[in-house]
């Protein structure tokens, strides 16, 4: 047998296929993701027939359980040993569920009155507790496939490629599969287009749950209790900062995508270019991602993520103040906004330093754990703001199939672009206080956990689990 080249880890280097395959798994939650993120607040409101108030309280609630049953999930999957790993197996098993929750939110039952009602809390609780078993390990895989962080942000990047692509497909094609498999019949527009992206998402995850290999094992006897893992990781004050910066960016990011469609359709109105300025930042986005781990190289994950905000949280504000009823202004703003996805990565890489940082004091890896906090705080964020951003436009009149006046559009305005670019802007907060980014800090974290793992042998170079 051809001897492997290792890299300075102990480890065979990934490679191009890892990175497609890992990508592929992104690209495949965005076909339920950004389906409900971006077309779920209005499918609710002017197809199921919900009033404002109603979708918010319940993405509210929903999402709040949501973010709750995230660390759960973390602690059990921390605690799973199989021989195809801790993480990959809940991916094989939660993408079924997932692509059956999708279909179901997007259906309009027979019946209606609270039942009505209790259909929909049912089935978007339901979704949301199938991404949490899907994207909670997809998440931490990097963790245990490489200790080489240049490997670890080539992987994020992918699956930012993957999560921007897809979004970029979805705001493209969704509402024109909407219309093309409804013929007139909304509520069936919306059932078969989601049914169809289920059934094209399934066999990516699948090719994700086999093919991204676990690396890194962890012992039964190396785990702590529980509790302990948490007081652990409550006093890490880097990782809360990791998780604040995304609870920052996914209020303002998620939060915005939640309303802006009421923005394209009801402010700018003009339909032609809705699809176009929906994807339009995810464009410039997946056009300079390749170059972002070069960016991050240069100037440090941190300060790369505070350009980032900056750029977001101004493009926002230039929008709400500037003419958007100009349609080269909008181009040339969103394209601009865009420009903030070069922080992609950072979110997940420093979350990874964190969690090295973490295993180098206290010998004690809560990958697992630490990733499931991060999804509650980017859910508690979504929730909060998909709420906040409804209610301030109900505040302002906004009712589904209702007249827009000049007050509504205001709150619409406000909605989709002041509030988001100001949260955009308090974002920076955390990241100033996380230091994890001085030179030459990391490597000698990681020097002394790959000398510490060789030493124990829980580095496996060919990519097989060890028994």
């Amino acid at each position: 047998m051809k001897e492997q080249k290792l890299n300075a880890y102990g480890m065979t280097p990934l490679t191009a296929k890892h990175y497609f395959v890992y990508g592929l798994g992104n690209f495949a939650s965005q076909l339920s993701w950004t389906m409900v993120s971006t077309y779920l607040s209005i499918f609710y409101t002017d197809v199921f027939g919900l009033g404002t108030g109603a979708v918010a309280l319940l993405m509210l609630i929903a999402k709040v359980w949501d973010g709750i049953n995230d660390p759960m999930m973390g602690t059990i999957m921390e605690r799973t040993h199989t021989k195809h790993g801790r993480f990959r197996p809940y991916i094989f098993v939660g993408a079924i569920f997932l692509v059956i929750f999708t279909v179901l939110t997007f259906t309009v039952p027979g019946f209606g009155g609270p039942a009505k009602l209790a259909y929909a809390y049912i089935t978007y609780i339901g979704l949301g507790m199938s991404y949490t078993v899907t994207n909670v390990p997809y998440l931490a895989l990097p963790v245990v496939m490489t200790r080489d962080p240049k490997e670890i942000n080539k992987l994020n990047a992918a699956q930012m490629m993957g999560m921007t692509i897809g979004q970029i497909i979805l705001n493209l094609f969704v509402l024109k599969l909407v219309l093309w498999f409804g013929k007139g019949n909304e509520a069936a527009g919306y059932q078969k287009t989601a049914i169809m992206l289920a059934l094209i998402a399934l066999p990516m995850f699948w090719a994700v749950a086999i093919l991204s290999k676990e690396r890194i094992t962890v012992k039964k006897e190396d785990q702590g209790k529980v509790s302990e893992g948490l007081k652990l990781i409550f006093k890490n004050k880097n990782l809360l900062c990791a998780m604040l910066y995304s609870f920052f960016n996914m209020f303002g990011m998620l939060g915005r995508i939640s309303v802006a469609v009421y923005f394209y359709l009801h402010c700018v109105q003009n339909f032609t270019f809705i699809t176009v300025f929906m994807m339009m930042q995810m464009i410039v986005g997946t056009l300079i991602m390749p170059f972002t781990p070069k960016i991050i190289e240069r100037f440090g994950k941190r300060n790369t993520a505070i350009i980032s905000m900056v750029i977001q949280g101004s493009a926002l504000i230039i929008l709400f103040f500037g003419p958007y009823e100009n349609i080269v202004f909008d181009f040339v703003v969103l394209i601009y906004y865009g420009l903030g996805y070069v922080a992609g990565p950072c979110g997940a890489g420093m979350m990874v330093d964190a969690i090295d940082d973490f295993d180098d004091k206290h010998g004690c890896r809560n990958d697992g754990m630490a990733f499931s906090f991060q999804g509650t705080a980017i859910k508690i964020a979504t929730a909060i703001a998909n709420s906040l951003f409804l209610l301030v436009m109900g505040a302002f009149g906004y009712v589904g199939g209702g007249e827009i006046t000049p007050h509504v559009q205001t709150g619409i305005n406000i909605a989709a672009n002041l509030l988001p670019g100001i949260v955009f802007l308090i974002g920076i907060i955390p990241l100033i206080i996380y230091n994890l980014d001085k030179p030459g800090y990391m490597d000698g974290v990681r020097a002394r956990l790959t000398a510490r793992d060789k030493a124990k042998h829980t580095i496996v170079a060919d990519g097989e689990i060890e028994e």
